[in-house]
């Protein structure tokens, strides 16, 4: 086999030039399936596996041709990377402690096992680990900001904050240098340094959803309530996938309670840590090298704090953009019920259970959520659009009118769903209440290509544009 260490968090290989069943990884393997493979057959097997981004498969199979050769080194790593990337982190560690006795100087098993030691507070052995595990721009940031976090485990303030200062490297450092050293320094109560690095770091970027909670929150508990609501405010007029986190915040800081810190552990500082990396990581898809370290990142972020929501959700958003929605249906169904977020992971999962044509599963799963919030809009859409997608017309009609109810003042963002139900209404030969939507999505959005293209087709659009003052 082709030597292939030292290679960053990936496990593509290069194409092979056997021929494989595709039905063989596209199946979810268990032991026993993987066993009825010869050792060559399993690699084979894992090989095409990774080709199809299938880590769990990747991983069953590789372990497959592993018992056949213990101590090759080049399958080793190889199974250890799958492993890793499936989540299964105490495995990993295994495999990360067998490597390192053949290759003491692999830098992934080094950072796997500082991961673990930080997880068992021996920080001494976690900074040992991460001094080794630095090589290249990414690695480098990572390495430092965990080693960084031990040392404030170790009730090192100083030394976590020297360590930070210390990394030199491209400009994009500077927003997550300042940010931990900032909620390391607000941990150890040095309000006037905290505060310093936490709004030099919402300098640098204000709209980055996490630099914002850091600020609002060490604001909140330091006299300054109304500028943490405003910076909130401010931060709900862009898009955001995340609504219910400033809902709630907004909500506690009305009722003048002080926000909770980000992070109150070494621990969930480093999982804060490796979150960070691993979404902005995991939103370079394109990039494999980089996805896949983004995605072992997430792993590790879960393993250091299992309820990180947002954790979950960048790491489901990377399993949606591989193509794996039967991964990120599992990732959903683990965030924890009493996070603002679980809303946004049910009706994500329910479009992943759509996705798998699993389409009355997802629906009576939108109609709990609606049932348990009938005034949900985004649920109600979200329902919706899978009835249209369906061709259930007239319950698609009856959804978007559900949601056009829940609307005070429609606005020009609200086009689409005037639009939407009146193809619903379209297609199911009701054309007068077709006409209707249309005719509004038209007065909210003047001049939109799409409906001017509906209503052309049913000869209108003349005679409504006359109409219009």
């Amino acid at each position: 086999m082709k030597r292939l260490l030292h290679r960053p968090f990936t496990v593509i290989a290069a194409a092979t030039l056997w021929s494989i069943p595709g039905a063989i990884a596209a199946q979810a393997p268990d032991a026993h399936d993987a066993s009825r493979f010869s050792p060559a057959g399993s690699y084979l097997a894992a090989r095409q596996a990774n080709l199809d981004r299938d880590a769990e498969a990747a991983a069953t199979y590789y372990r497959a041709a592993l018992r056949s050769d213990q101590r090759n080194p080049e399958l080793l790593e190889l199974t250890f990377y799958s492993v890793l990337a499936s989540g299964d982190i105490n495995e990993a560690v295994r495999l990360a402690e067998r490597l390192l006795q053949l290759d003491h100087n692999n830098r992934n098993a080094h950072l796997v096992l500082g991961v673990r030691s930080l997880k068992q507070k021996q920080w001494k052995d976690a900074r040992a680990h991460l001094s080794q595990a630095m090589h290249g721009p990414v690695n480098d940031l990572m390495a430092t900001l965990l080693s960084a976090w031990a040392a404030y485990g170790a009730n090192d303030v100083k030394g976590a904050v020297d360590t930070i200062d210390k990394l030199n490297g491209p400009e994009w450092y500077s927003i997550f240098k300042d940010m931990h050293a900032g909620l390391i320094l607000d941990l150890a109560n040095n309000k006037k340094e905290a505060g310093k690095r936490l709004e030099h770091a919402y300098k640098l970027d204000g709209n980055a959803l996490r630099v914002m909670q850091a600020q609002a929150s060490f604001l909140s508990r330091n006299g300054a309530r109304e500028d943490a609501l405003k910076m909130y405010e401010e931060y709900d007029k862009q898009p955001s996938r995340y609504p219910p986190l400033t809902v709630e915040a907004v909500t506690l800081l009305k009722k003048d309670i002080p926000l909770p810190r980000m992070v109150d552990t070494a621990q969930a500082g480093a999982a804060e840590a490796l979150y960070g990396l691993g979404a902005a990581l995991g939103r370079r898809e394109e990039e494999l090298t980089l996805a896949n370290r983004g995605l072992a990142y997430l792993q590790l972020a879960l393993y250091l704090e299992p309820g990180h929501a947002l954790a979950q959700l960048s790491l489901a958003d990377l399993y949606e953009a591989m193509k794996k929605p039967e991964l990120a249906i599992k990732v959903y169904e683990r965030v924890p019920a009493a996070s603002p977020l679980k809303r946004i992971a049910d009706i994500q999962l329910a479009i992943d259970l759509d996705a798998l044509d699993r389409t009355q599963e997802a629906t009576k799963h939108l109609e709990k959520v609606i049932a348990a919030k009938p005034d949900d809009m985004e649920a109600i859409i979200a329902l919706a659009n899978i009835q249209r997608e369906r061709k259930q017309y007239e319950g698609c009609a009856e959804s978007y009118g559900k949601a056009i109810n829940l609307l005070a003042q429609p606005t020009k963002a609200n086009w689409t769903t005037y639009y939407f139900r009146g193809i619903c209404y379209e297609r199911a030969k009701q054309w007068p209440k077709a006409e209707q939507d249309f005719k509004k999505a038209l007065e909210l959005y003047p001049d939109q290509p799409h409906v001017l293209n509906y209503l052309g087709s049913h000869g209108s659009t003349r005679a409504f544009i006359s109409m219009r003052p």
